[in-house]
C-alpha cells in the first residue's frame, strides 16, 4: 500500500513539475500608459518651475534623444515629445515642436554643453521663452526618461523631472531601431 502511494505521489510530482513552466512562467511586462506618464511629467515640470512661466508663453519642445546615441531619436522619443506638446498645450502654453539637431549645443570653455548663439538667436526670433529638452536610456526592463526646461535667455535649467517607463511590447518596439531591409 505504501509503495503504491509513493508511486502515485511521484507520478503527480513529475506531472506537476512538467507543467510548472507553463503555470509559473513569468508574464511579459505590460506597457505603462505613456500618455498619462507624459501628462504627469508636464504637471511636475510646471509645478517645479524655479521662475515664472506665464500661461500663453511659447514653449519649444525638442524630440527626446537616446542617451546612448545622441544623434538618434527613435519612435519612442518622438511620440513622447508629441505627448509633451499636447500636455503643455492643455496647460495653456503655446507650443512649437522642433527637430533641433544635437549641434544646437556647443561646449563652453569648461566643457559644459550650452545653446549655440545661432540657436539661441533663432529661438528668440520666434519669441520662445523656454526650451524643453529630454533624453532617455533604455534598460533591460525600463526606459529612463529625463526632462528639462531651459530658460533660453539665461540658459539655466528652471525645471526638471525624471521617471521610468516599463518596457512592455509596444514601448520596446518604439525604442528599438528599425533595421533597414537588406539588399541582396
Amino acid at each position: 500500500m505504501f509503495k503504491k502511494q509513493l508511486i502515485i505521489l511521484t507520478v503527480i510530482l513529475v506531472m506537476l513539475s512538467g507543467c510548472s513552466r507553463i503555470i509559473f512562467r513569468p508574464s511579459e511586462a505590460k506597457d505603462d500608459d505613456l500618455i498619462e506618464l507624459s501628462y504627469d511629467a508636464v504637471d511636475k515640470l510646471v509645478m517645479n518651475l524655479k521662475q515664472p512661466l506665464p500661461r500663453g508663453s511659447l514653449v519649444v519642445i525638442n524630440s527626446l534623444i537616446n542617451i546612448g546615441d545622441l544623434g538618434q531619436s527613435l519612435a519612442f522619443g518622438r511620440i513622447v515629445s508629441e505627448q509633451l506638446s499636447s500636455a503643455f498645450q492643455s496647460n495653456g502654453y503655446l507650443v512649437m515642436g522642433m527637430e533641433l539637431p544635437t549641434e544646437m549645443f556647443v561646449k563652453n570653455e569648461v566643457g559644459i554643453l550650452q545653446l549655440s548663439e545661432k540657436t539661441k538667436e533663432a529661438l528668440k526670433n520666434v519669441g520662445a521663452k523656454v526650451l524643453v529638452i529630454g533624453s532617455y536610456a533604455p534598460g533591460r526592463n525600463n526606459i529612463y526618461v529625463s526632462l528639462r526646461i531651459v530658460d533660453i535667455e539665461s540658459q539655466t535649467v528652471i525645471a526638471t523631472t525624471d521617471y521610468p517607463v516599463t518596457m512592455g511590447p509596444d514601448i520596446k518596439a518604439m525604442a528599438t531601431p528599425v533595421q533597414p531591409p537588406s539588399q541582396n
